[in-house]
């Protein structure tokens, strides 16, 4: 397929960096600050990490690497179909995706707050690992720019 013309590049390029801006602030930023107020506006759970709390851990684990796993499924399928879109739907379906991913990420976010408010101090490290892992899964799986303009142009 040819190349994209200058006026599509930059529209794209326009529309990547707001949903980008999005999913930072949403997986980056956010996680950042409930990292600096974790111990200090959120209290604590009483339960010792163990039994059902344990087990609960073990599902948001799961819950996590699943939401990784259809992220990288649904990138591969819109990457197939990309190139296919009109040059107007192609910056909307990318803002849409970026968002998706983002929000799917955040879920950790909020699991590592539930793991907190249930085991406590004593989970206070698998409770910021959930947290984290939100930056993580966001860099490593949210496709750059150039894997977008790459798809546009039916290279897969």
């Amino acid at each position: 397929m040819a190349p994209l013309d200058a006026a599509e590049l930059s529209a794209m390029h326009r529309s990547y960096r707001w949903a980008y801006l999005g999913g930072l602030a949403l997986c980056v930023f956010w996680p950042l600050m409930l990292q600096l107020l974790f111990t200090s506006f959120i209290t604590p759970g009483q339960n010792v990490p163990g039994g059902v709390v344990k087990q609960l851990g073990y599902t948001f684990t799961g819950l996590v690497l699943l939401s990784t796993a259809f992220v990288t499924w649904r990138w591969g399928k819109v990457r197939i179909r990309f190139c296919d879109l009109g040059p107007d739907e192609r910056p909307k379906v990318m803002v849409r995706e970026i968002l998706l991913y983002s929000a799917l990420f955040e879920v950790s976010c909020f699991f590592g707050l539930a793991y907190w408010a249930l085991a406590g101090i004593e989970g206070v490290r698998f409770a910021r690992s959930f947290i984290v892992l939100t930056s993580i899964m966001f860099f490593c799986f949210v496709p750059r720019f150039d894997a977008w303009r790459q798809a546009a142009e039916g290279e897969a």
